[in-house]
């Protein structure tokens, strides 16, 4: 999908509420865990978790159709809804835009934060970063999806942290 993600990058926020509204995470967590589902889906499933709207989770579900994060479709007189990105592709376009929008003023900063961080917090991360970038250099795929040592740690359900 070509079409721009609206992205408000908050960085105190945790998880998907870094991008989304905390409803709209939860929403959409739904949704790629099931890949189709209606209003009604959703708000029994975050239902049981605390009290919540039958309107709010639809106003909610529109507003992300309307963001293009969720294809809405007309079955039966009822609406159903699908991801329009997985949520790996999500994240990707997350980072793709956080980093082209701080790489366009900050780049300087940027790398040497970077590094600073990832030496750090484990050599392992800096020796992979310094990999990705040989592999760039010499027109490989810089990006490091598939291999099992640069897998994102997974939390809780299977979700990543990040």
């Amino acid at each position: 999908m070509s079409r721009d993600i609206p992205i408000e990058f908050r960085p105190r926020g945790a998880g998907l509420g870094k991008v989304l509204g905390g409803l709209e995470a939860e929403v959409m967590e739904v949704a790629w865990s099931r890949g189709r589902v209606t209003v009604r889906d959703v708000h029994q499933q975050l239902l049981a978790r605390r009290p919540l709207a039958y309107t709010t989770v639809m106003t909610t579900m529109t507003r992300l159709a309307r963001k293009g994060l969720l294809q809405r479709e007309l079955e039966n007189n009822y609406y159903v809804y699908r991801p329009t990105l997985t949520r790996e592709e999500f994240m990707d376009r997350v980072a793709r835009t956080v980093l082209d929008g701080l790489l366009e003023e900050f780049a300087r900063p940027v790398f040497s934060h970077l590094v600073e961080r990832l030496g750090a917090e484990d050599e392992a991360k800096l020796r992979e970063l310094e990999e990705v970038i040989r592999r760039g250099r010499s027109g490989e795929p810089a990006s490091s999806r598939g291999s099992a040592e640069s897998a994102e740690p997974q939390g809780p359900e299977g979700r990543g942290q990040g």
